[in-house]
């Protein structure tokens, strides 16, 4: 499995779109990897995670051929996430010669419901056609193609807007734990975490708050969370020792760049996305 942090910021990006902290002008100054859009992920070259505004950015910069894509998981409508408008220009006039017509979307009946509201009237009979919706159930594996795909609930919206994160497993057994956007998860996540059959591959943590210590109490994490949420999971048996744990999905306000990441990942023995980073696994 190939997988891919095509954007690794929170919302606002980084530099935030309408910043002008200290550490907004000190990532633009510095540019590379300390430069984050809005965050997604691709899987092999069929399997997208998360359609942001950043996408056509994405394309442009990591030089991807998306009409390869089958398969697009949505975490949940938050529009860092999910940008409906995008898709009404997949198809009719606007896309020719796709590798993949047909595009299958996995999502939260509200998150449809969504994209229907802000982007229904745009879209042409064949486009609308060409999109497959699966209404995903909180616990139910479905299959996406070659992948088994598991919606876990997220701790980040109300229960009216239903988030998850995802558990990814390839025909090969190779799984990732895609845990954006969530704070501490519910018993019930923790309870499928102790009963996975093996530990998992990868699993990349929302680490949104950066520096900051939030106690596991909101709906994202911080570094100091996210050591304590990779050590339950390692003792439950989710983890070990050959997991690639790695820290994901950054703000400005959580006040550390790149390099100053790196060093306390290094300390507390976690990996640090930046966009463009690929994993083989």
């Amino acid at each position: 499995m190939k997988f891919m942090y095509l954007g690794t910021a929170a919302a606002e990006g980084w530099p935030a779109v309408f910043c002008q902290c200290d550490f907004c002008k000190e990532a633009e100054r510095l540019g590379g990897k300390d430069i984050r859009t809005r965050a997604q992920a691709l899987i092999n070259d069929d399997l997208l995670i998360d359609l942001p505004p950043d996408t056509y950015m994405h394309k442009l910069r990591h030089g991807l051929d998306l009409t390869k894509v089958q398969h697009l998981l949505i975490t949940h409508c938050h529009m860092d996430h999910f940008y409906p408008q995008e898709l009404s220009v997949r198809g009719s006039g606007y896309s020719h010669n796709m590798a993949s017509p047909d595009l299958h979307i996995y999502c939260a009946q509200e998150t449809k419901d969504f994209f229907y509201r802000c982007s229904g009237w745009e879209l042409d009979e064949a486009s609308d056609e060409a999109m497959h919706w699966h209404i995903l159930t909180l616990f139910e594996t479905v299959q996406a193609g070659p992948y088994r795909v598991t919606p876990l609930p997220a701790h980040h919206m109300s229960s009216e807007h239903q988030p998850f994160i995802y558990h990814i497993e390839d025909a090969d057994g190779v799984s990732v734990l895609y845990l954006h956007d969530s704070g501490y998860y519910a018993p019930e996540v923790w309870t499928y975490f102790k009963s996975m059959k093996k530990s998992a591959d990868l699993v990349s943590f929302d680490t949104t708050c950066g520096e900051i210590d939030t106690h596991c109490g909101g709906g994202h994490l911080g570094l100091p969370d996210v050591v304590r949420v990779r050590d339950e999971m390692k003792a439950i048996g989710a983890i070990d020792a050959h997991t690639r744990c790695i820290a994901n999905h950054f703000s400005h306000n959580g006040h550390l760049l790149h390099n100053q990441l790196v060093e306390a990942g290094k300390l507390l023995g976690l990996d640090i996305s930046y966009d463009g980073k690929i994993i083989e696994l």
